[in-house]
């Protein structure tokens, strides 16, 4: 009860009204409840995902079993969306050959992100316009990798990616590159919301959200301004610090076998 207390107070005490649709279905957070509004703006119905960074139980030795079965995109997968996973872990989840989920277990950097994600897309029969949202959370070289792929012609419609909340805007932090790094548990990691905000401005990209433990950051694209002219302009109305481990579960504890159900499902 402590947490929803705190969730509810900090939901109803929310300059931005996305997040006040906030929900966690098979997100650590509230991000599920966040991209589904997002989507439903954009009236994006349909679509494929890429998610970078998907087996995040693998630190907890009772969860491990459970690798996943808890990220950003397991909700639109559900919905019927094609998607690739990518993680340098094992996930615990049986994919069938023509399953509409892709998984690649390979450490990805800024060097072969790219040749990576078009090697499964033509798994899928599709191609980088297809995708529709991204979403990246690897603990350090995320905006390298994100850069990349931007790069490189992907146009996500959304952009979820994990922001450093240590430190709040107008700080611009951004982690040197380093191709073997592995985060520590330390503070010198990842970006800093006002580093990403600018960059992404670069590539024609809106911030719109942050979730409410101060984790994940959601950009749009440009195109769809209009549908979010409600969003406050200050981003100091759209930050949230730090504020982890909130949201233990909700609902019963994620079974692999549920996952599978989804994405091995016959036509």
């Amino acid at each position: 009860m402590t947490t929803l207390r705190h969730w509810s107070k900090k939901i109803a005490n929310a300059k931005n009204v996305l997040n006040k649709s906030g929900e966690k279905y098979y997100s650590q957070n509230d991000e599920d409840g966040i991209l589904l509004e997002i989507l439903n703006r954009i009236n994006k119905k349909k679509g494929s995902f890429l998610e970078i960074g998907v087996a995040g139980l693998s630190w907890h030795p009772r969860l491990e079993k459970r690798n996943g079965t808890e990220n950003n995109t397991i909700i639109l997968l559900m919905l019927g969306w094609k998607g690739i996973w990518i993680d340098n872990r094992d996930i615990n989840i049986r994919l069938d050959e023509n399953s509409i989920l892709k998984f690649d277990k390979k450490f990805i950097t800024k060097n072969n992100c790219t040749e990576t994600v078009e090697k499964n897309l033509e798994l899928l029969k599709l191609e980088k316009k297809d995708i529709s949202v991204i979403s990246v959370d690897i603990d350090g070289n995320d905006f390298y990798i994100v850069q990349k792929l931007l790069d490189n012609k992907f146009v996500p419609d959304c952009l979820i990616v994990e922001y450093n909340s240590k430190f709040p805007p107008p700080i611009l932090y951004n982690l040197e590159y380093d191709e073997n790094y592995k985060w520590t548990g330390y503070d010198n990691q990842g970006t800093s919301l006002q580093y990403w905000m600018d960059h992404l401005e670069k590539f024609n990209y809106k911030l719109v959200c942050c979730n409410i433990t101060g984790s994940n950051a959601f950009f749009v694209n440009k195109k769809y301004s209009e549908k979010f002219k409600d969003i406050p302009k200050n981003i100091n109305d759209i930050f949230y610090p730090a504020d982890y481990n909130w949201f233990v579960t909700a609902g019963h504890a994620a079974s692999p076998k549920t996952i599978e159900y989804f994405a091995n499902k016959k036509k």
